[in-house]
Formats: C-alpha cells, sequence, structure tokens
C-alpha cells in the first residue's frame, strides 16, 4: 500500500507581505486624497454661499437705507428745512447723507439720516421701525468693524453686524451742479464742501471681500472690490 503524503500549507513570503502592505498603503492614500479632495471642495462651496450672502445683505442694506436718505412724510404740510434742519453732522437743512474718510482699511463711515413717519412702514438699516407714536428722524451709520463686519448703529446706539468678510469699506459722493440732475464728479467725504453736501444725488459703494480660499496656493487675501452706484431718491 502506497503510504499518504501530507502536504504542507506555505504562508506568505517577505516578497508578497511587502506587496500587500504596498498596495493596501495605497488603495488607503487613494482613499484619503479623495476625502481631503472632497472636504476642501465641500468647504470652499461653504464659504463661497456665506460670502454671497454677505455681499448680497451688504448691498441690500446699503441701497435701502441710502434710498431713503432726505426722506420725511407729508411734504404737503412740512418741509426738509424744519423736518430735517442743520446740525453738526449735516451741515445743509434736508441734507440726507453724510460721512467720514477713513483712508487705509477698514475704510470710510457712512451717515444716512430720514425721517420715520407713524405708519409709513420705513425701517432703519437694522430692519426695525423707529417712529412710535409720533415722526421720528433717523440716523443711520455704517462702517467695518476690527472683525471685518459690516455694521450700522441706529442714532446712536451699539452698532450691530449687518454681514461678514468685508475688508474695505469706500465711499464717494455724487455731486451735481446746482439745479441740475446728473453727477459732474464723485467726491471723498473729506473733500467735500457745504455746498457740495447739499448737491448730493447718488453714492458711490466699493466693498472689499475676503477671499474664501486665502492661504491656499495662488490665492489672493481679497477678492476684486464690488462697486455700487446708489441713487437717492428723494433727489429724482
Amino acid at each position: 500500500m502506497k503510504p499518504h503524503v501530507l502536504s504542507r500549507q506555505l504562508g506568505l513570503g517577505l516578497i508578497e507581505l511587502l506587496i500587500a502592505i504596498a498596495l493596501g498603503l495605497m488603495i488607503v492614500g487613494a482613499m484619503m486624497s479623495v476625502l481631503f479632495s472632497t472636504r476642501s471642495t465641500s468647504l470652499a462651496q461653504s464659504g463661497f454661499s456665506q460670502l454671497q450672502d454677505d455681499q448680497r445683505l451688504a448691498l441690500t442694506m446699503l441701497t435701502n437705507t441710502i434710498q431713503a436718505s432726505g426722506y420725511f412724510p407729508n411734504p404737503l404740510t412740512s418741509t426738509y428745512t424744519t423736518e430735517l434742519p442743520a446740525n453738526a453732522t449735516f451741515v445743509n437743512a434736508g441734507q440726507g447723507v453724510a460721512g467720514t474718510t477713513g483712508g487705509a482699511a477698514p475704510g470710510d463711515t457712512l451717515i444716512i439720516r430720514y425721517e420715520e413717519g407713524t405708519a409709513d412702514g420705513t425701517l432703519d438699516c437694522n430692519g426695525a421701525v423707529n417712529g412710535t407714536g409720533a415722526n421720528l428722524v433717523v440716523v443711520n451709520t455704517f462702517s467695518v468693524d476690527a472683525s471685518g463686519n459690516l455694521t450700522c448703529s441706529v442714532n446712536g446706539a451699539t452698532a450691530r453686524a449687518l454681514a461678514g468678510s468685508v475688508q474695505n469699506f469706500q465711499v464717494l459722493y455724487g455731486v451735481a451742479a446746482n439745479g441740475k440732475a446728473s453727477v459732474v464728479r464723485y467726491i471723498t467725504a473729506s473733500s467735500m464742501t457745504t455746498t457740495n453736501w447739499k448737491n448730493v444725488i447718488s453714492v458711490r459703494v466699493t466693498l472689499t471681500f475676503t477671499n474664501p480660499l486665502a492661504g491656499q496656493a495662488g490665492q489672493p487675501a481679497t477678492l476684486a472690490p464690488i462697486t455700487q452706484i446708489i441713487p437717492l431718491l428723494s433727489r429724482i
């Protein structure tokens, strides 16, 4: 009878083991690369989505508030001289815009005033109604704080943040010749005269926002500035 010979099962050799480890590392590396790429894309999309919201809100609040400058209710029974008198900030009666020039970032300050009626639904820059029971002059002050927020203070109260990621806020005032309806030139607040303030018919705002991809290779710290020219409806 032929004897039965048992075959011995051999384990992995060193070469096979090294190849298996190398293949495993390659697969794990590829998966990690996909994971980090997906995460980076998600963060970038989230950053740009937040940026678009900030841009939209900033321009909407600036536009709505600037367009209301110089407004007062009941022009048939009231005049701008009595409703919006001259003072230290607004050097002309009826003047609805003023400001200061900040030069370097975070930039300028823009001041807008108008009068809210008791039931006309006029909102301030923070979205609130202030005129309750009597007409009230509302002064809205826009500026950018140290944290990069476009803020607005109403009648000297604590400023509230409207939009983030703002690095610079520049304001120019469109001045028309006396009795004219078109802008002759745009001037900074520091270069304005009493007569210039009387003849402002539009405001040119420029906002510079932080780049959500700042810090990545080839990416600038800020995006291209956004400029918008906003007419004063009280002067149309």
